[in-house]
């Protein structure tokens, strides 16, 4: 028991000496917390990073389209957040004639600046800790059933007393700790946001799927966004009328550079980890979850990467779905290689042990160490959670199978099932062109039949025997039997036939009845049942994990455990870090990447933007005085995860240095354990932005709407 104890205070020690990892709640810093970061070189207070109650650094991060972080940097609403953040933006206002994907965007003036359907940006007000009033009433013995209903009626009765429609303002109840403890954050939203620059293509994305999550970068990785308010300066509906939002706080922006060991703060709304899950949950999430995801969308990005190369008006099309495709297709292969490569599953099994002896001995009659202690409802634990997670991998599997192939597979078949669960509109025929309009002005219809068929070969492959009888879609039994088992003339005849396949027949629904009678509507609710049929199996595995987290802090009740990242807005710390001796590229390895190889798509580059690069005049201001270059991309310590990139990467004085885009490969792992020796938060110069805004872009007006330090 003895070495226990001393293993888990060596392990308390570690972590807060580096201090570098960490999603803190804005309004929740300890003292002991706040103390490390003044010591690595935060020269703010608390108040005036986090204040509800007055203008702090707080105020000029957004929440960008809920999917993204974003930093407003001037007095006029300009938001900087990455240019992946603000592709689909882009690529909806394009066009072939237009090309803003490729050529970039530069809006001349502010009547140039392009509105966006849908795109919004939250400001977070302020976070109440809400625990004791949505678990009252909930003890130990409440069943799972009744613990989630009493949740769910708790806090929807918290988010309807917060939610003022006047000003846009509402509430959100989140868990944290897999629901031992409840916030409520509040925020308000605005809907006006318009797109102001874009950098091309070849500087906004250069490296492509070749480079995502790796080091070194070169990716200009940056979008600009303005956000506009009514007269009062307050949210309102895209008017032409509408001004420029008057922010209560913006960022300066430093050109004075940093060097190792320069403190880094990054805030934003990081979207989700699971540092805390059972070894059990990780081998479940790398064979039933990335196996899954990589193998799928591999053969659909094979599909639709020919595809676009033969045909900009498709390229065009289909960008933002290429791009969100093949993110988490490489994240899946790079989290499975990182887990594997660190032996995190290992390290999880130590750890539950540990937990397991110290449960043992509050057992003990001879044992008063933490005595006063509830330890029953840990007693079993882990055997429980080795049961159920084998109970439900093959649920798992087929769950993530259907969602890849089908669901989130081809556009058409995904448009049929969301046609299903589509409320019915006041004027329906109105509300179905709404929904084609949309969804449709994106899809090739060749294009979406080849992908069907790869992806329905490829679901058969990857269907185990024993799980055809119960889980094979009921098509296929017609491709066997009237096909001779080809699914591509199944699916020529499908697309012949369906009336979502034909643009003239497609114009003239006026109802979902219409929709329910297409071939195509079948097949989908044929999938849409299997998959509800899955989310309905359920499991206790969430209330098993919740108290194997209870457990782990009540057996080091000495130690600040920081909750997962759960879309909630955070704060990380840490400082510029090399790693392998590098923390900076410069101009010279990009102009390599794309000399020496001529052939990689990923790293080719527009003739006017190669003349740029070699030109080397990227403007005084943002030269680098210790290199005497302009820097492009650099890497600190900050704990990141997806839904963090466009965050802003403050230096000491809360001025922005940089704004994070991407992690490492090296510690893919990183959403279920940070390791304090590989992780990195990569992210883009300010001076790169800066200079590719200025001296590329020719947006001088926006440059002088920044305070620059």
């Amino acid at each position: 028991m003895k070495q226990i104890l001393t293993i888990a205070a060596l392990l308390f020690t570690s972590i807060t000496a580096v201090a570098d990892e960490g999603m803190w709640m804005m309004g929740n810093l300890s003292a002991r917390t706040d103390s490390v970061m003044q010591s690595l070189g935060l020269n703010l207070t608390h108040k005036q990073v986090f204040n509800p109650y007055a203008p702090s650094l707080n105020d000029a991060v957004v929440s960008f389209g809920g999917y993204c972080s974003g930093v407003v940097v001037s007095p006029e609403g300009l938001v900087f957040t990455n240019h992946h953040c603000g592709f689909r933006s882009i690529q909806a206002n394009s066009s072939t004639k237009h090309d803003y994907l490729k050529y970039g965007f530069c809006a001349k003036t502010m009547a140039d600046e392009l509105p966006n359907e849908d795109l919004y940006v939250d400001f977070h007000l302020n976070t109440i800790d809400v625990t004791d009033r949505v678990l009252a009433g909930i003890t130990d013995t409440t069943s799972l059933e009744t613990r989630n209903r009493l949740i769910g009626i708790a806090a929807n009765e918290i988010e309807e007393e917060n939610y003022d429609p006047d000003h846009n303002i509402y509430g959100e109840v989140s868990a944290y700790y897999n629901g031992s403890k409840f916030y409520l954050s509040i925020y308000q939203r605005y809907e006006d946001v318009r797109l102001v620059f874009a950098p091309p293509q070849s500087l906004g994305k250069f490296g492509g799927d070749t480079d995502n999550w790796m080091w070194p970068r070169q990716t200009c990785d940056f979008s600009v966004f303005r956000i506009y308010a009514g007269r009062d300066n307050q949210p309102a509906e895209y008017s032409k009328d509408n001004r420029p939002y008057s922010p209560k706080s913006y960022a300066h922006v430093s050109v004075s550079g940093y060097q190792p060991g320069t403190y880094c703060m990054t805030i934003g709304f990081p979207g989700s980890t699971e540092r805390y899950l059972s070894s059990y949950g990780i081998e479940q999430t790398m064979r039933a979850v990335n196996d899954v995801r990589y193998e799928v969308r591999g053969v659909k990005l094979d599909v639709l990467k020919d595809a676009m190369r033969a045909d900009d008006a498709i390229r065009i099309k289909y960008a933002s779905k290429y791009a969100s495709t093949s993110n988490y297709w490489k994240n899946a292969l790079g989290q499975n290689t990182a887990l594997e490569n660190l032996g995190v599953v290992k390290e999880k099994q130590a750890l539950e042990a540990e937990i397991n002896e110290w449960v043992n001995a509050q057992l003990s009659t001879d044992n008063d160490i933490h005595s006063g202690i509830n330890v029953a409802p840990y007693v079993g634990l882990l055997d429980s959670l080795k049961l159920h997670y084998a109970e439900t991998f093959d649920t798992e599997y087929i769950y993530r199978l259907y969602m890849e192939s089908f669901y989130n597979g081809n556009d058409i078949l995904s448009f049929a099932m969301k046609s299903f669960i589509r409320k019915q509109a006041d004027d329906e025929a109105a509300a179905i062109r709404s929904a084609i309009e949309k969804t449709y002005k994106d899809i090739d219809i060749d294009l979406d039949r080849q992908v069907f068929v790869a992806l329905a070969k490829n679901f058969r492959k990857m269907l185990k025997p024993d799980m055809v009888a119960e889980w094979l879609p009921d098509f296929y039994h017609e491709v066997d039997s009237a096909y001779g088992g080809d699914v591509e003339a199944y699916a020529n005849h499908l697309y012949q036939t369906s009336c979502l396949c034909q643009s003239d027949r497609l114009n003239a629904l006026s109802s979902y009845d219409e929709i329910k009678a297409d071939p195509m509507y079948d097949v989908a609710m044929d999938i849409y049942s299997r998959l509800l049929s899955l989310v309905r199996k359920g499991s206790a595995v969430g209330e098993l994990e919740r108290r194997l987290g209870d457990a782990l802090r009540l057996m080091n009740h000495d130690k600040e455990y920081y909750p997962d990242a759960n879309s909630t807005m955070r704060l990380s710390f840490g400082s510029i870090t090399p790693l392998n001796g590098n923390y900076q590229t410069m101009p010279q390895s990009l102009i390599d990447k794309n000399e020496s190889t001529p052939s990689n798509y990923d790293y080719e580059l527009l003739p006017e933007v190669q003349k740029w690069l070699k030109r080397g005049k990227f403007g005084e201001r943002y030269v680098d005085a210790l290199s005497g270059q302009m820097p492009l991309c650099f890497l600190s310590n900050n704990d990141i995860t997806g839904g963090n990139s466009g965050s802003g990467m403050f230096d000491g004085n809360g001025h922005l240095i940089g704004l994070a885009f991407d992690g490492n490969w090296e510690a893919m792992s990183g959403d279920f354990k940070f390791d304090n020796s590989l992780q990195r938060c990569i992210g883009v110069d300010i001076r790169y932005v800066l200079s590719v805004i200025d001296t590329y872009g020719k947006g001088k007006r926006l440059i002088k709407e920044l305070t620059l330090e």
